[in-house]
């Protein structure tokens, strides 16, 4: 019985068509883009609001979001201290501005920042949350 053989060179030549193929489908298919940082963002500050959306304030009547939207009064008397929290909450390079019906407080938004936001309902009124990296 004979048998027939490749010769080395026919091997090589085709072991070097399947890697320059390769390359070129690896240019041609390219990186893909970066991810945005929105939904990341998004995350901080629906966390944000989880937290502050189940913590009392200091008098215990009502959560920090509920006490921001209640009234002039409150949102004057809890400001101060969910503004620290929030600080304590988000990582250094994340900045953040609270809305409330009664206010706002915290820092102003560059136009062209990536927002994460979230807006949570209170018996007193919407609370919105933004957050991005300053």
């Amino acid at each position: 019985m004979s048998r027939g053989q490749l010769s080395l060179s026919v091997v090589e030549a085709a072991i070097g068509v399947v890697l320059v193929l390769g390359v070129a489908a690896g240019f041609a298919v390219g990186a893909t883009a970066p991810t945005s940082s929105t939904p990341q963002l998004d995350a901080l500050a629906h966390d944000t609001a989880t937290v502050l959306g189940s913590e009392p304030t200091d008098r215990g009547q009502d959560s920090r979001l509920a006490a921001l939207a209640r009234s002039d009064r409150s949102f004057a008397r809890t400001r101060e201290s969910t503004r620290r929290r929030i600080v304590d909450l988000l990582p250094a390079d994340v900045v953040f501005h609270v809305r409330t019906p009664r206010g706002s407080f915290g820092y102003p938004h560059p136009p062209t920042a990536a927002v994460g936001s979230v807006t949570v309902p209170t018996r007193y009124g919407p609370v919105t949350i933004r957050v991005w990296y300053g």
